[in-house]
């Protein structure tokens, strides 16, 4: 006979409300009452607690997995393809893209230390804010808005500047997070922050098991263990859960933090750099697109006259005998016109400038503060006691440092060609300007200015073919040798004052020198990954059941109150059993914490009433186990939906410490020792959903109390687990 409910009506319904699509992951914010769902139309939606949407994306890669930034700013967001976006809460806006898989990703997770907290650690300080302005902003693409401003897009009025100024103190008091994400090739990679490697892990290379993919992965507060929930692709037959000891990150937890700091920083930096040349480029070669545009047809326009002379042959000459043939007359006063010498003058002019500003305000600056926090950097890597044992390398970051020394270098050489460069093209076109009206007779010559022959002659032999800014802007640019031997004969004089290696770096340009960077830095921050990686060991593995359903399945760590902080994981499956329902809990498995010896696992085995079967379910705060459930009432042939909470610790864990990984099949053994727990709907306080299909996922805040439940019908209920109701129809 089917378990009758509790009478009591249990946890307050806030909202029923339709949705557009049926929703396949939603995962609540652990600081703001904000629901990121991810529906089968493959839209990513935010909804505040009343359901208020708040923003709604539509990538162009499937979402297969979400989770929140401890501090609930930032959404992880990972694809099918491999790549990790993370998005910003108030506007779901790309604020970095990670590239660490080549596989789907199959689950990501963020956990913040919390073990720094309690024992005091010391922050390391950012000196950054003392010399040097808030970093710049990436330039905005011609034809668009202003670049979002991530640090003060949400206040308003003297907040803006206060928070622009603090931004830089307010990153460097976090404390370390860590960003864990699994592929279907089995690898496991660990970012500080969010976007600094600092460790992977592959799985394949685990004995025993080749076709290995971690469905599930959780790091414990103190950053000292993480267990990784995995699924035998290749033989279809288990669900494994392998404990890896990461001490490494919880001892170097200080060192790992500073580091991944200026190393975030340095990211930064350098893609405000990359987007701003990029920048310059677009300005630069539209303008110089449509001058060339107009000399060729000047090209064009000779050879249908039979001249076999060039533009700039005609121009010298123009400029020489002060007469123009009849191609170049026609040319200036037909086919330009004085408009649209103006109008070409005026475009390569205004480009010009535009790259002036962007020198002054993103490149110059941007340039300062990366030099600077390199610099940092290598001071931190000086100390080789504590950050060679997370891979900070000497040698490799004064690499950086050497290189960025040099993009300052080709920052100022850049910025004074192109002054030089712009003021000659306006000394040029003035020039033609005042040619066009003589050969119009719009002006005397004893009217007309005195122009400098000298410099235009030099721009007509120098520049007018030959384009000295493209090259510093464009990946493919050479630069000419126009001038160059002088450039050349002061390397030695840098190379002696600024103690540079590389005395041939005045013959690279500035987009070349860029990459330079780019590249030294990549090999720099790699070596972290190869030296943290070997560090972070396998301690055992346990094998949890046979023909596992992937889904329901949930793992946590809880924080236990001692006075040194300590955590236990839960790990929760569901096992596949002929005409059963059952759950397998462990706990202990990869805690210090438990039993005498430290490390004694517990476990035991819910089985459901007949009529009662599992959902889906979650973990809960304060060691509870929150269950979807579904009765079959077989009076009247329908069903009856139930969210119910169980208390874990009222349950009849036992010890597996005497079995061996390889015989430990839970069902198997609880049934044998008497840990087996039968549930129904009165082993926990439950509440009734009524009319409705529900189905899977059930989305649980353990920070807010708050759960939400989608039924078939496309609506999605809000019940807050904190609050019952006075009895009354659901």
């Amino acid at each position: 006979m089917a378990d009758q409910g509790p009478q009591a009506m249990h946890f307050t319904l806030h909202l029923d409300k339709p949705i557009a699509c049926q929703v396949e992951i939603a995962s609540w914010n652990p600081e703001k009452d904000l629901l990121a769902m991810v529906s089968t139309d493959h839209q990513l939606t935010v909804h505040r607690f009343n359901w208020q949407k708040l923003w709604t994306i539509s990538p162009e890669k499937k979402i297969t997995a979400i989770c929140w930034r401890p501090d609930g700013k930032a959404l992880a967001v990972g694809h099918e393809n491999g790549e990790i976006s993370l998005h910003d809460v108030e506007n779901g806006e790309v604020l970095r893209t990670l590239e660490a898989h080549k596989a789907s990703v199959q689950c990501v997770y963020w956990v913040e230390e919390r073990s720094a907290r309690s024992q005091g650690s010391t922050l390391h300080e950012d000196r950054t804010s003392r010399f040097f302005p808030p970093p710049p902003k990436p330039p905005a693409m011609p034809g668009t808005g202003p670049a979002f401003d991530m640090a003060g897009a949400f206040a308003s009025g003297d907040d803006q500047e206060n928070i622009s100024q603090n931004a830089a103190s307010k990153h460097s008091e976090q404390y370390l997070n860590i960003l864990c994400s699994s592929d279907s090739n089995g690898l496991v990679c660990l970012n500080a922050f969010g976007l600094f490697a600092i460790g992977e892990l592959n799985l394949h290379n685990f004995p025993n098991w080749k076709q290995l993919s971690a469905v599930k992965v959780m790091l414990s507060g103190d950053l000292c263990n993480m267990i990784l929930l995995c699924h035998d692709q290749d033989k279809n037959s288990g669900l494994v859960s392998i404990s890896v000891d990461t001490t490494l990150l919880n001892s170097r937890r200080n060192e790992i933090r500073q580091v991944a700091l200026q190393a975030s920083s340095i990211e930064e930096l350098l893609e405000v750099l990359q987007k701003t040349l990029t920048v310059m480029r677009r300005h630069w070669v539209d303008a110089m697109s449509a001058f060339a545009d107009k000399f060729s047809a000047f090209q064009t326009l000779l050879r249908e006259n039979g001249s076999l002379s060039t533009p700039r042959d005609e121009l010298l000459t123009l400029l020489a005998c002060g007469s123009a043939s009849v191609s170049l007359h026609q040319f200036l006063a037909v086919t330009l016109g004085e408009g649209g010498l103006k109008k070409l003058g005026k475009s390569i002019d205004a480009a010009g400038r535009e790259i002036q500003v962007l020198i002054a305000d993103h490149l110059q600056p941007a340039a300062e503060i990366l030099a600077f926090r390199i610099g940092e950097l290598l001071g931190l890597s000086r100390w080789r006691s504590q950050l060679q044992s997370i891979g900070l390398d000497e040698v490799l970051v004064n690499s950086v440092m050497e290189n960025a020394g040099m993009l300052m270098v080709q920052v100022e050489r850049f910025l004074h060609v192109v002054s030089d460069t712009v003021g000659q093209y306006r000394l040029f076109f003035v020039w033609l300007t005042k040619s066009l009206r003589l050969f119009n007779a719009e002006t005397s010559p004893l009217h007309t200015e005195p122009i400098n022959s000298t410099a235009i002659a030099t721009f007509l032999r120098q520049q007018f073919d030959s384009d000295l800014i493209g090259p510093h802007v464009i990946s493919e640019g050479v630069l000419p040798n126009i001038g160059f031997e002088e450039d050349l004969s002061k390397a030695e004089e840098l190379l002696l004052l600024g103690g540079f290696q590389d005395v041939k770096f005045l013959q690279r340009t500035l987009f070349q020198q860029l990459n330079c960077l780019c590249d030294s830095w990549r090999a720099a921050i790699s070596k972290p990954v190869a030296v943290i990686s070997p560090r972070l060991c396998f301690k055992s593995h346990f094998f949890l059941c046979e023909f596992p359903k992937l889904l329901p399945l949930s793992c946590t760590y809880y924080e236990m109150k001692t006075e040194t902080p300590s955590f236990v994981d839960y790990t929760c499956f569901e096992i596949h059993t002929d005409g059963l329902n059952h759950i397998g809990v462990l706990r202990g498995f990869n805690s210090q914490s438990m039993g005498s010896d430290g490390n004694e696992v517990e476990a035991v085995v819910l089985q459901l009433n007949e009529h009662l079967t599992c959902l889906d379910f979650s973990l809960y705060k304060e060691k509870q186990l929150l269950l979807l459930l579904n009765e079959r009432l077989p009076q009247c042939g329908s069903n009856q939906a139930w969210i119910m909470v169980l208390e874990l610790e009222e349950l009849p864990f036992i010890s597996l410490k005497s079995q061996t990984n390889e015989a430990r099949e839970i069902l198997r053994f609880c049934t044998s020792n008497d840990a087996l727990a039968f549930v129904g709907l009165r082993s926990g306080k439950a509440r009734s959903i009524l009319q409705l299909d529900v189905i899977p996922p059930i989305a649980v805040s353990a920070s807010r109390g708050l759960a939400c439940v989608f039924a078939a019908q496309k609506r999605a209920m809000l019940y807050d687990l904190e609050e019952d109701e006075e009895e009354k129809d659901d």
